[in-house]
């Protein structure tokens, strides 16, 4: 009698244990392929998302120039700019976000005490300090330190009225002018100033690019030329003034109510009126941050800097900026071209001043 094979009985053949092996391999390899396919597929990065930064400061900063601000602020800047008015009314019912500190610098430079000229050493030259006696004067003082008179006032900010005193602390250099560092201000922000490399202005004073730099010390701009203080005499009158005059024209149209030359209706004036031609170069008022540059009604290009104490300057009717949103800039630095964009009945430069949240006669702050 033929006996048939029953599986799992005791006469059954043995499973083989390679074929076990082999067929679990082939299962356990069947789950986990799909799953490291999976996982690395989505570690790659969808096309278009790659971004390139440039490997100097300088480059990313110019590329930045005249980028509108971000929405945020844009946000901020719609209630300081009234879009009824066509030269403004209504301010920010709020400060703008605070400055950042200026970090530490490697080559701060001290005060002498002993009343003596004292040399502090970079790799480009050397910082002079030297303690005014009684009599001495500018040009004996500049002579001194071998350097010429308008490079000293520049390197210390004296005006062309300002006389030196017995016991003033003063800093010259041959290398250049020298340049002290504000708060919130980083090297290529005073690079932009004037208009050296950041690498040149690093490896002058000992620097890298990337060495934190402390406000209130003394650099060499390398090659500096006392052009900037010039500028920042010439709109002041040679004294010293909180505001300066942003260009040297006469005012056609001043603060207060009138009636609007385009519009043909009464409505307060918040600035000056300042006949340029387009393409006349706008200078800072003061020093400070750039807060907002973009299209605004009635203004057309306009420009806002902010400056200590929550006070800004406001330039309209631009035809292009020079610096960009979050810039630090110097008192009479280049910031923009005047133009004929927005409500206006020819090129000119409006012009404001800002106490806060009120728009001040910006005619009791210049000089």
């Amino acid at each position: 009698m033929t006996s048939r094979r029953r599986y799992g009985s005791a006469s059954a053949r043995p499973i083989r244990k390679d074929r076990v092996l082999i067929a679990l391999l082939v299962l356990a390899a069947c789950i986990v392929i799909p799953l490291i396919l999976v996982r690395s597929g989505g570690r790659r990065a969808p096309e278009g998302d790659l971004a390139v930064f440039s490997e100097n400061p300088s480059d990313q900063a110019a590329a930045a120039i005249a980028t509108p601000a971000p929405t945020s602020v844009d946000s901020a800047v719609s209630q300081i700019l009234s879009p009824s008015t066509p030269s403004g009314t209504k301010p920010a019912a709020s400060a703008p976000p605070p400055a950042t500190p200026a970090a530490p610098s490697a080559s701060a430079t001290s005060p002498s005490s002993g009343g003596k000229t004292a040399t502090s050493a970079t790799s480009a030259g050397s910082i002079v300090s030297h303690t005014v006696k009684s009599k001495e004067t500018v040009s004996s003082v500049a002579k001194l330190l071998g350097v010429s008179e308008r490079m000293l006032r520049a390197s210390n900010r004296l005006y062309e009225t300002q006389a030196l005193q017995a016991g003033q602390v003063v800093y010259a250099s041959r290398a250049g002018v020298i340049h002290t560092i504000k708060a919130g201000q980083t090297l290529t922000d005073i690079s932009l100033t004037y208009s050296v490399p950041v690498k040149d202005l690093a490896s002058a004073n000992g620097l890298t690019t990337s060495s934190t730099i402390y406000a209130g010390s003394r650099i060499v701009i390398p090659g500096g030329t006392s052009a900037l203080w010039d500028a920042v005499n010439a709109l002041s009158d040679g004294a010293p003034s909180d505001y300066l005059w942003p260009v040297d024209a006469d005012v056609v149209s001043t603060f207060g109510w009138r009636v609007h030359e385009v519009l043909k209706t009464r409505q307060h004036h918040d600035g000056i009126d300042l006949n340029v031609p387009e393409g006349t170069v706008v200078r800072a008022s003061a020093g400070g941050k750039v807060y907002y540059y973009g299209e605004q009604p009635g203004y057309g290009n306009v420009l806002i800097l902010e400056h200590a104490k929550e006070w800004y300057s406001l330039y309209g009717h631009l035809s292009s900026s020079l610096v960009y949103v979050g810039q630090y800039i110097e008192a009479g630095q280049r910031v923009a071209l005047s133009g004929n964009t927005g409500v206006s009945s020819g090129p000119h430069l409006h012009f404001e001043l800002r106490n806060g949240e009120f728009p001040v006669d910006p005619l009791r702050y210049l000089p």
